[in-house]
């Protein structure tokens, strides 16, 4: 998983706006092709893989470890909203 500094600067705001110290990847259902992935403020749990990148803690849980390596964190602003975007998650 990488983050970009967009990316970076939005979580980095966040985290210090709800005193958090980094964030959870998590099982968030079944897609046709692989698991959806879901963001949380969340601690890490006992068997989630945590590192961390670029300068953001980053718990990923352990059974969506292997669909996290392709995907890019990124903070977007477009007409429809602003907000964070997971950048290359399988659509199939």
């Amino acid at each position: 998983m990488k983050i970009t500094d967009a990316g970076k600067t939005y979580l980095s705001d966040l985290l210090t706006e709800h005193n958090a110290e980094g964030i959870r990847v998590i099982f968030a259902g079944a897609g046709c092709c692989s698991p959806k992935l879901g963001l949380s403020l969340d601690d890490p749990h006992d068997d989630d893989i945590v590192e961390i990148i670029n300068d953001i803690k980053v718990a990923i849980e352990n059974r969506v470890v292997r669909h996290t390596q392709a995907v890019t964190l990124d903070y977007q602003s477009t007409e429809a909203g602003a907000g964070l975007v997971l950048i290359g998650q399988s659509n199939c």
